[in-house]
């Protein structure tokens, strides 16, 4: 099945209540959970104004298919299965697709989810749907449509948080889970704490 929008965003209310400047918010996720770790798609800056483009190359590791580098999709369905288990309700779960990706969701007056210079569309669906977002979302600009700015579970056992920006997405749960991703030699995991601002590329 595909994941659903949402004509009822209060879900977010929680999310849009975090007491954080915006840029902290999506880039390092909400506050009060026991345990922090970065995805990183490309190592971290090694000196201060590096460019992306000037990074070394993705963190990730091959994939024994192709030799070929995994996709942030792949990486981030890598989570979604290794965070599975620490939540009571993997057939409900809720993802924010940014509107600035070049799609267009199909409806009349869908509310979105707002925050400062950030405004996205709520999905709901089971966290296996990772990624399908419908027949409701066609594309103008891109080929396929990104992962969701955030995504987590109805209980909010965990949040993952993947802006446009950063060159990592953040996760924050169950120290057992964090410790878990980072120990996965799919992924470059590493713990992060979200009172000290992450490295950035220029």
């Amino acid at each position: 099945m595909s994941l659903s929008v949402c004509t009822d965003i209060s879900a977010a209310d929680w999310l849009v209540g975090q007491d954080l400047p915006w840029y902290q918010l999506t880039a390092s996720g909400p506050i009060g959970f026991a345990a922090y770790a970065r995805l990183r798609f490309i190592p971290d800056p090694t000196y201060e104004g590096q460019k992306e483009i000037d990074a070394a190359s993705p963190a990730a590791p091959l994939t024994p298919e192709d030799d070929g580098y995994l996709t942030e999709s792949d990486q981030f369905k890598i989570v979604a299965e290794i965070l599975t288990p620490y939540t009571s309700t993997p057939e409900d779960c809720f993802f924010c697709l940014w509107d600035g990706w070049g799609q267009d969701v199909i409806g009349d007056d869908l509310p979105m989810v707002k925050i400062p210079n950030r405004d996205y569309w709520l999905f709901r669906g089971a966290l296996s749907d990772l990624g399908d977002w419908g027949s409701d979302v066609k594309m103008e600009s891109y080929e396929t449509v990104q992962n969701p700015a955030f995504m987590w579970p109805a209980d909010r056992a965990w949040c993952v948080t993947g802006d446009v920006d950063p060159h990592f997405a953040v996760i924050a749960g169950p120290a057992e889970a964090i410790d878990l991703l980072i120990a996965d030699p799919r992924i470059d995991v590493v713990v992060d704490d979200p009172d000290v601002p992450p490295p950035r590329y220029y």
